[in-house]
């Protein structure tokens, strides 16, 4: 379980949500899941299936075709981000709290400084 969860935060450090999310689901549906859990994965089978079904509406031609794009953007971006926080919720219940797993999992807004020593 400890590697399938590895692979699971790589694809979420690497800036993979969707692929993320879909392995989650396939993780959790040979996993025993107690009610969180299976909670969790629908949620993100729900909103991975909705970003699928919504791609046809960049595709209608309007004059308000730009907004429409540019909402559809921002709905995106929304719906990726929910997937994301609901992976990591999901890999920290998957993972029982284990700290190590956890603590690979990078912060994009967090700053890298070299470690130099004089």
């Amino acid at each position: 379980m400890f590697e399938d969860l590895l692979k699971a935060v790589n694809y979420l450090n690497d800036g993979k949500i969707l692929e993320a999310g879909e392995y989650l689901i396939e993780l959790t549906k040979n996993n025993d899941a107690n009610d969180d859990i299976i909670r969790i994965s629908s949620e993100i089978e729900k909103e991975l299936r909705e970003l699928k079904e919504e791609s046809w509406i960049g595709e209608i031609d309007s004059k308000f075709k730009d907004q429409i794009i540019s909402v559809l953007e921002d709905n995106i971006r929304c719906r990726k981000e929910l997937i994301k926080v609901l992976s990591l919720s999901l890999i920290e219940k998957l993972s029982k709290g284990n700290e190590l797993i956890l603590n690979m999992i990078k912060n994009p807004r967090a700053e890298t400084r070299p470690h130099t020593f004089i």
